[in-house]
């Protein structure tokens, strides 16, 4: 058997939420392009296997897959890992490029700082992108950044991370030279898909009333994801309001929240698209709304949404806390209110439903400039300038 010249690289991507296979399908279709082999470490199981071969449906005849669960349905060796070595060991690739560090930094770091290391044949071939690198912010608080930190430097000076990748250009520019051992690169936070398409078609689409002033919240209806506030708020309102609100993405089991969203729902004051949103039907969503709504709480790191809300071209009202509020500051996107506060956001609403057409374009022209520095280019870009120097 012939052996291909093609660098290998293995995808280590343990889940199949969220914004989880987008990321994945990015970064598979770049280096796919640049001309690199690739396995795709995943979860094999039948129900996560069909949403992923339905989401790299392009790409499912250009990669090989290797399970990184036993007959047991639990993760080789016992932890991801160790099934990341597994897989790498399995696959014969040369490096591993983890989707999202996230779900092997902190168990990683904090054995590091006790001299416990990961599987000896990961040493120097860890590439990945570290969407919430808390301790980085703020090495000494929480103490447990403090464990973080030591073991990150630990790992840093022994050479295990080839290549690490960062969301937050505020962070990577106080961190990209202060480990040896590292090299910090600067991704951005990417979106994708057709917003071309007029407001009125697009409400029509998703049977939208078109006289309405329409707020999106986007995504995961987790607490810490704040749309509780926004209904709230809206619920505040009083009937005669314009203000409508678009609701799109699978929620949790918040029983009173569900509550109140069906009684916006009655009082027609809101469309509940509780559920798996395809990509035409989010390009419909961010082309139908006036504003999109992000009223996180305690929010470490990057927002898809929010540069899916700048590639639409819309303004966006958030909560004044974290990376979310000082691009939106910087870049002139939009509105801040005070973190939980429901009466102040419910006078942003307000008086954004009141904007002039002048106003909302200027917005929209900030948002277009913005959605620049995010788009696919320039994430492909950012990535095969790292890897195809």
């Amino acid at each position: 058997m012939v052996k291909s010249s093609q660098p290998h690289i293995l995808i280590f991507e343990p889940r199949s939420e969220g914004h989880h296979l987008s990321w994945l399908r990015y970064v598979a279709e770049d280096l796919l392009g640049a001309g690199f082999r690739l396995t795709l470490a995943v979860d094999c199981r039948p129900e996560a296997k069909a949403l992923i071969e339905e989401n790299l449906s392009a790409l499912m005849d250009k990669v090989s897959l290797v399970s990184l669960f036993d007959e047991d349905k639990k993760f080789h060796g016992g932890s991801k890992l160790r099934a990341l070595a597994h897989c790498l060991d399995k696959s014969g690739a040369q490096e591993t490029f983890v989707n999202n560090l996230d779900d092997i930094a902190s168990l990683c770091l904090r054995s590091a700082a006790v001299g416990i290391y990961p599987p000896r044949l990961l040493q120097g071939r860890l590439s990945g992108v570290y969407f919430r690198p808390r301790f980085l912010k703020n090495a000494s608080w929480p103490p447990g950044n403090i464990i973080k930190a030591a073991g990150f430097q630990r790992l840093c000076r022994q050479g295990w991370f080839k290549h690490m990748f960062m969301l937050d250009e505020y962070i990577f520019a106080t961190v990209k030279d202060r480990y040896d051992g590292a090299a910090f690169h600067f991704l951005p936070d990417p979106w994708d898909g057709d917003f071309s398409h007029h407001q009125n078609e697009a409400r029509q689409a998703l049977d939208i009333p078109s006289e309405r002033f329409v707020l999106l919240n986007y995504g995961m209806g987790d607490r810490r994801k704040g749309l509780y506030l926004t209904v709230r708020a809206l619920l505040e309102s009083p009937p005669e309001s314009r203000l409508f609100l678009l609701c799109a993405g699978k929620l949790d089991r918040d029983r009173e929240l569900l509550d109140n969203l069906d009684r916006l729902a009655e009082r027609k004051m809101a469309k509940v698209m509780n559920r798996y949103v395809s990509d035409a039907e989010e390009s419909l969503c961010f082309c139908a709304a006036d504003i999109v709504v992000l009223p996180y709480i305690n929010h470490f790191g990057s927002s898809g949404v929010l540069s899916l809300a700048a590639a639409a071209g819309k303004m966006v009202i958030a909560s004044d806390e974290g990376l979310v509020a000082q691009r939106i500051q910087e870049h002139k996107l939009g509105w801040l209110f005070p973190s939980r506060n429901v009466e102040k956001l419910k006078s942003c609403f307000e008086q954004a439903s009141s904007l002039s057409e002048l106003d909302l374009d200027s917005f929209r022209q900030a948002a277009l400039a913005y959605s620049r520095l995010c788009s696919r280019e320039a994430f492909r870009n950012a990535l095969l300038s790292v890897f195809v120097p």
